[in-house]
């Protein structure tokens, strides 16, 4: 009988020891499975931390960067503006407005027609002066030479036969198309000026034609306009020069 008790005991023992042993096991597992996770979790957290740091400085420098940009494009803004300014204000002192922009056309327009420039630049400079003229202009008419006509009263003269003028044109025509001996006054003639010792200007244009001619102190002033049939009429309007 005690024999029997003995040995329920020594199994009772085992088994209890046993379930100690497996739960001990199993306890030093899960602690190991933690200790293993908790390392991994840790590395993956310190890797993540450097990835987010590395990220961080990444970061600082491209804003760092575009803070210099915007500083560099704030600055040349900045200097643009300036030179647009400066632009604007030299604009305004130079481009012509007004009667001053008007009178400049009006000069263009002179030399684009064949007036001197050394003429126009000097009226220009003694406009203040008033202007001290004849008051009886010299009217004459002489004839416009063409193909077919030349010869007698084809000049006249002025300032004391100083200033020759003569004249040429396009020939006209009849209703039958037919050239004709006198010149056509809707056509562009050429006008000479010849002056004492050989010098000669001319003049070229659709009447009435308008030009200047300066013989030492004399400033002559003569308008051409068509006269009787083959004639051109020009008066002559003597001024102080300058």
């Amino acid at each position: 009988m005690s024999l029997g008790l003995h040995e329920n005991r020594q199994r009772r023992r085992r088994r209890f020891w046993w379930a100690v042993t497996k739960w001990s096991l199993a306890l030093i597992a899960i602690v190991a499975a933690g200790a293993y996770s908790y390392r991994i979790g840790s590395q993956l957290a310190a890797r993540d931390v450097t990835k987010a740091e590395q990220r961080i400085v990444e970061l600082t420098e491209e804003v760092g960067g575009l803070e210099r940009q915007s500083a560099a494009l704030a600055s040349e803004l900045a200097k643009s503006k300036e030179s647009i300014a400066a632009w604007q204000a030299r604009y305004e002192r130079e481009v012509p407005t007004g009667f001053v922009r008007e009178l400049m056309s009006l000069v263009q327009q002179k030399l684009d027609a064949g007036a001197d420039q050394e003429r126009l630049a000097f009226l220009v400079s003694t406009a203040q002066k008033p202007r001290t003229c004849d008051e009886t202009p010299q009217t004459k008419r002489f004839i416009v030479t063409t193909s077919l006509q030349s010869g007698a009263n084809d000049a006249v003269s002025f300032a004391d036969r100083s200033i020759t003028v003569t004249a040429s044109g396009t020939a006209a025509r009849d209703a039958s198309g037919n050239i004709e001996a006198w010149f056509d006054p809707n056509q562009p003639v050429k006008i000479a000026f010849t002056e004492l010792g050989g010098k000669s200007v001319t003049a070229e244009g659709a009447l009435p034609l308008h030009r200047s001619i300066v013989v030492g102190d004399d400033e002559y002033r003569f308008t051409f306009l068509p006269g009787a049939r083959g004639f051109l009429s020009v008066t002559a309007d003597r001024c102080d020069y300058p």
